[in-house]
């Protein structure tokens, strides 16, 4: 099923995302559950894609960075430099 999403909507939830993006961060330094915040993440963004009608070719991108995130013997600055590059792929994106 294919929902059509208003502007400042989609606009509204990829600033939302963004900002959970962005804690995965600290999450991780601060030995936080980031693993499971890191799968809501996937499954929301998932369910975002079967929902939108605009799916953008970055967001194939987007979800196997923010899979290979788990793999969990990742350096912490490979980390945090995907996470940035994930946040980038989101704010280009039109879902």
């Amino acid at each position: 099923m294919i929902i059509i999403i208003p502007d400042a909507v989609l606009t509204s939830d990829i600033n939302r995302l963004t900002n959970q993006l962005w804690k995965l961060i600290p999450m991780r330094e601060n030995q936080e559950d980031w693993l499971s915040h890191l799968d809501s993440l996937v499954v929301e963004l998932a369910g975002l894609n079967e929902l939108s009608s605009n799916t953008d070719e970055n967001f194939l991108i987007l979800l196997s960075k923010l899979k290979g995130l788990r793999i969990e013997d990742t350096v912490f600055q490979v980390y945090r430099k995907t996470v940035f590059e994930c946040i980038s792929l989101l704010r280009e994106m039109r879902l």
